[in-house]
């Protein structure tokens, strides 16, 4: 003979049984709801910052260029543990989400000090000689180095010269065409180490390397007054003592 306690638990098994499959369907619901939503977001607002070669719906259209990319759960997948994609003159990037809808891109550019032409392609190379990049476009904001003796050319490897202090020289002049906004067609290094600008019809004999911030700063002064004219600016001849400076312009023909 069964007890009332036995009888009492028996009556209760099938609530139990009920009660059990309403919370596995709750759970089956939220957990499908979930998956929905993971699938189904998507970044709608992206910004850029540090590109300064390309434009940002470049940079988007080169990162996010797979309907999989806008789903931020798979952005912060791919940043975190995914395969970056390879893009000329950015040595890296960052994703990150700023919400569930939003997302900031960050550009790394490789630090580039000048370029040599080399069978109808441009090599560019950093600070030490180390060609990082090649390209069959001219990239203007990038001084093109005319003058240097290169036996072999091996990517990311430095170009093979007899001074390679050169590289720093380069660097140096590059970085102050930069700050002045000066563009120039190319740039000369002689063997005897005298440095030359050419900037359409203009040309800056600049001589060595002593003294290159000032030549370049006096080289800007000069520019509103000999734009547009055709001729030679000697500033081999800078003198640091001196308090009056004139240094020549030389019309071509004269």
């Amino acid at each position: 003979m069964r007890t009332k306690r036995e009888r009492k638990g028996t009556r209760e098994k099938p609530a139990k049984r009920t009660g059990r499959w309403v919370i596995a369907g709750l759970i089956l619901l939220l957990l499908a709801g979930a998956f929905l939503f993971v699938y189904t977001a998507r970044i709608t607002e992206v910004t850029v910052t540090g590109s300064t070669r390309y434009t940002d719906e470049e940079i988007i259209s080169m990162i996010l260029d797979e309907e999989k990319d806008w789903n931020p759960f798979y952005a912060l997948y791919q940043e975190q543990f995914g395969e970056h994609k390879d893009i000329p003159f950015v040595e890296r990037y960052e994703v990150k989400l700023t919400g569930l809808r939003s997302a900031r891109i960050t550009i790394y550019e490789k630090s580039l000090a000048g370029c040599v032409e080399y069978m109808g392609s441009y090599l560019y190379f950093d600070r030490d000689g180390i060609v990082v990049e090649s390209s069959g476009e001219r990239d203007t904001a990038v001084p093109l180095i005319t003058g240097l003796k290169f036996q072999n050319v091996v990517m990311y490897e430095p170009l093979t010269v007899e001074d390679d202090s050169v590289f720093q020289e380069i660097m140096n002049l590059s970085q102050l065409l930069s700050g002045y906004d000066m563009e120039v067609d190319r740039v000369n290094f002689a063997g005897s180490g005298q440095i030359t600008l050419y900037m359409g019809s203009l040309k800056a004999c600049l001589g060595d390397s002593r003294y290159l911030a000032e030549k370049v700063a006096e080289l800007s002064d000069m520019l509103p007054q000999i734009s547009g004219l055709a001729g030679t600016v000697y500033l081999d001849g800078y003198d640091p003592e001196a308090k009056n400076p004139s240094y020549p312009f030389v019309p071509d023909g004269s």
